[in-house]
């Protein structure tokens, strides 16, 4: 069955406000539910996602957290408490707590991760080849990718501290791999996931603290990361949740799958001095972007309440 596509309003000012960088949009009906819209290792506004959301009827919030002008130039030490304004700024546009959802791809997916298990008034995240731990900074003034790799500092901070991290390892392999201007998989930069559970307990984020559900969608073919491993983690915490939750894995599946269909699909693209290697099948990907996009969209209006849905 089609749903009806709305027409949006965009709302920069009430951003600025608030001490962020980005722009609401809204149904012009009105919308009883809220996304933030979170981008990955990229940067910037996604702006493109916050439409289709909007059309499909729900408010949407376009959130930069780095790359973009009055954010940090670089994903490094960016505080998580800069998502809790962009909450903040929701409800006090009248949304409910419980009726917030936060999406985020790569990147992205992991910081929704991150601020979900930090607020309460999140009723729903998804993470679109994501993850369940915590990763390195990416300090893109250092230079090319190996120098990036050898001297990005933490990501994310909670009340200015940096939080622990799985680092990046700089192989042999890899350092022949860039030096001879190959395709990088950048899922061979990162160390292995500890397999002392102390120590992979302090590098996961805290999933099973979220106050709603929880989708999780990977690529198995993912390059840019171990998208199905660090989800794993995520997933191996939500074991008894309450709310409704799901791990998914799509097969033959790259890293391009996050966002409405109609975007870049292709198993190589363009990083800094190099060529990344994003994986998948280009046709099975761009099919793969647009299931998940319509998991997403079930999968939010499950989750987040609306003023009329029994119980609210």
């Amino acid at each position: 069955m089609s749903r009806t596509t709305h027409r949006v309003t965009r709302d920069r000012a009430v951003c600025r406000a608030h001490g962020i960088a980005g722009v609401l949009l809204r149904p012009v009906s009105g919308a009883e539910r809220a996304v933030v819209v979170i981008g990955g290792s990229e940067g910037g506004m996604h702006e493109r996602d916050a439409v289709a959301l909007a059309e499909a009827g729900f408010a949407a919030l376009a959130l930069a957290y780095f790359g973009a002008p009055g954010v940090p130039s670089d994903l490094v030490d960016v505080p998580l408490e800069y998502f809790t304004r962009a909450l903040d700024l929701l409800e006090a546009q009248g949304f409910a707590p419980g009726s917030i959802g936060l999406l985020g791809g790569s990147r992205g997916g992991e910081a929704a991760l991150l601020a979900g298990s930090r607020d309460e008034r999140v009723g729903s995240v998804v993470s679109i080849v994501g993850s369940g731990v915590v990763t390195q900074g990416i300090d893109y003034g250092a230079g090319p990718l190996d120098a990036i790799l050898r001297s990005s500092g933490p990501a994310w901070t909670v009340g200015g501290e940096p939080l622990p991290f799985l680092p990046y390892e700089v192989t042999p392999e890899l350092a022949r791999t860039i030096e001879n201007h190959e395709p990088v998989a950048l899922r061979d930069a990162f160390a292995a996931l500890p397999a002392d559970p102390v120590a992979l307990d302090l590098v996961s984020i805290p999933v099973e603290r979220i106050r709603g559900g929880v989708l999780l969608v990977a690529g198995s073919h993912d390059q840019m990361w171990d998208s199905p491993a660090y989800h794993q983690v995520a997933a191996d915490r939500l074991a008894g949740h309450p709310y409704p939750w799901a791990n998914v894995v799509l097969d033959s599946v790259g890293h391009l799958i996050a966002g409405p269909p109609g975007g870049l699909t292709a198993s190589e693209g363009p990083g800094p001095g190099v060529t990344f290697r994003f994986g998948g099948d280009p046709v099975l990907t761009q099919h793969a972007r647009a299931e998940t996009w319509s998991r997403t969209l079930g999968f939010l209006r499950y989750t987040l309440p609306r003023e009329d849905s029994p119980g609210t």
